[in-house]
């Protein structure tokens, strides 16, 4: 028989006891899961390549949106190299694992394991994509993409998605008073402007470009592409409409005597023979003006983007981001103001140039020979007139044949100055490399230099001289030439200084402005039959 139950026993509490403790055992089960989950986390650290990443793609970015950093010469370089960063990440990592084993040696040290986590391989795919788009997306030397072999990567092939190219010309012309000044506003396409009209009329030339699906949808787009004119007393605007897959490029004569200012958005502007101040802003396009007699100012907002202007008789100022900039000629003061990544030419400017930049600022007082500025290699000009003031890093300055005040600074680059009669002030600051002075034979001057890890080399014969000195690590030289006159102060660190005498020819002093002749209008005879 089975044994009789205790009095009070019952089933039911006895199961729902049993019921309770499994319960609690689920419970336990999966505090220590838990717990063993955040002790794992806490053993887990993270890798610095993440942070080194962010900063390192914060600082280009900034660079490119300030202007400091081109960012087609970028890309060009990115696409190129960018497999090196996936190395300096791996490297970055073998030193993380490194130190990690070096720290697990030690028993007192807590274990953990070392992992990159999401976002790091986020940023690691997002360099192999940028870089394979960078190296593809270029374009070969006939400007076709690599990506997509024979199609041309601009806005004009852009358009073709909207269909097939349809082209048409028209031609227009209206009155244009004496003395008013034309304003032209295009969005797409090039404006050239010539002042040749000699009829007091203003004449119209429109090339139209239209990507169209079908011949009717081509009209329809061709006749909206009609430029609106209106005139406000002596003001003259001409303004083209915004029409997608249309292009416009425009010709316009008007009177020499009109003082002209052109827009373009996307598109050149030529703008030539012009006897009235002139103003061109191209937000996507080079700028070209030739043989202008007035104040000339020119705005460009594309790295890609150049300006060129010859036979300028009035000044000329140009601002913006661009390439290359190229002067000759010009009459009046020069001003350069912006970030240009390209090379800058300047010949024959009779006048003031301030060349200003984030990394170079350069004032002279007239240039009649040329000047050569690269944005990171060397800046060259010759037959200058000071006083000229120059303040820039990492260039090689060739200074020939300079007339007056001299004022150079640089860093990690050298410096060789040519002074010509009449000899100026002239103070050289330099760090990092080596500085070359030539003075004119028979010039008067006082002279102080001095080296840091450097030496002085001098074939000058001054009768009041001290030095060269060298103590080691500095190296002076003073003394005057002549009874003493302006003073040369040179300064350098690591870098030698050379100093020479030689036979420099004075600038030519410009010719005098021709006399100005104004012819009276002939008598007219008298009518028939009256006595004079």
């Amino acid at each position: 028989m089975p044994p009789v139950p205790p009095p009070g026993y019952d089933p039911r509490d006895y199961r729902r006891y049993l019921r309770d403790q499994a319960r609690a055992q689920r419970e336990a089960f999966k505090a220590q899961r838990q717990q063993m989950r955040y002790q794992m986390r806490g053993m887990r650290r993270g890798s610095v390549l993440g942070p080194i990443l962010l900063i390192a793609i914060g600082i280009i970015f900034l660079l490119i949106q300030t202007g400091r950093l081109d960012h087609q010469k970028f890309w060009g370089w990115y696409g190129h190299w960018w497999p090196l960063l996936l190395v300096v990440g791996g490297l970055v990592v073998l030193v993380e694992w490194a130190l990690d084993q070096r720290q697990m040696r030690d028993p007192q040290q807590i274990p953990y394991r070392r992992s990159l986590g999401g976002g790091v391989f986020t940023l690691l795919l997002f360099i192999v994509i940028a870089g394979f788009i960078a190296r593809n997306v270029g374009e070969f030397p006939d400007g076709t993409s690599k990506l997509f072999p024979g199609y041309h990567f601009d806005q004009d092939s852009l358009d073709q998605f909207f269909g097939d190219k349809h082209e048409s010309d028209q031609t227009l012309d209206f009155a244009f008073n004496a003395g008013s000044s034309l304003a032209v506003v295009n969005p797409r396409g090039d404006v050239t402007v010539n002042g040749t009209s000699d009829d007091n009329r203003i004449h119209i030339s429109v090339h139209k470009q239209v990507y169209a699906r079908s011949d009717s949808d081509a009209d329809t787009k061709a006749q909206q592409l009609v430029p609106a004119t209106a005139s406000y007393g002596s003001s003259f605007t001409l303004t083209m409409p915004a029409i997608e897959g249309g292009r416009a490029d425009l010709v316009i004569a008007v009177p020499a005597t009109a003082a002209t200012t052109v827009t373009a958005n996307h598109g050149d502007i030529h703008v030539a023979s012009i006897k009235a101040p002139v103003a061109a802003t191209a937000n996507h396009g080079d700028v070209e003006l030739s043989a202008i007699t007035g104040a000339v100012n020119a705005h460009i907002n594309n790295s890609g983007s150049s300006v060129s202007a010859h036979s300028i008789d009035g000044g000329f100022t140009v601002r913006g981001r661009g390439q290359d900039v190229t002067l000759a000629d010009i009459s009046g003061p020069v001003s350069i103001n912006g970030d240009f990544f390209g090379a800058t030419h300047l010949e024959h400017i009779r006048g003031t140039v301030r060349y200003h930049t984030s990394r170079t600022d350069f004032q002279l007082a007239r240039l009649d020979g040329e000047a050569d500025i690269s944005p990171h290699a060397d800046l060259s000009a010759d037959q200058v007139l000071g006083p000229v003031v120059l303040t820039t890093s990492n260039h090689n300055i060739t200074l020939d044949r300079v007339s007056g005040d001299v004022a150079v600074t640089d860093r990690n680059g050298t410096i060789d100055l040519t002074a010509s009669p009449t000899l100026g002030t002239i103070t050289l600051e330099d760090r990092n490399d080596s500085i070359k002075v030539t003075l004119p034979e028979r010039a008067s001057f006082s002279i102080q230099a001095d080296t840091t890890d450097g030496h002085i080399d001098t074939d000058l014969t001054l009768p009041t001289q001290a030095g060269p000195q060298n103590d080691g690590r500095h190296s002076t030289l003073t003394g005057s030439s002549g009874g003493g006159g302006p003073l040369v102060r040179i300064t350098t660190t690591n870098g030698d200084i050379s100093l020479h005498k030689g036979d420099i020819p004075p600038l030519a002093p410009l010719p005098p402005a021709p006399p100005k002749i104004t012819l009276a209008p002939p008598t007219p005879p008298p009518a028939p039959g009256k006595k004079h």
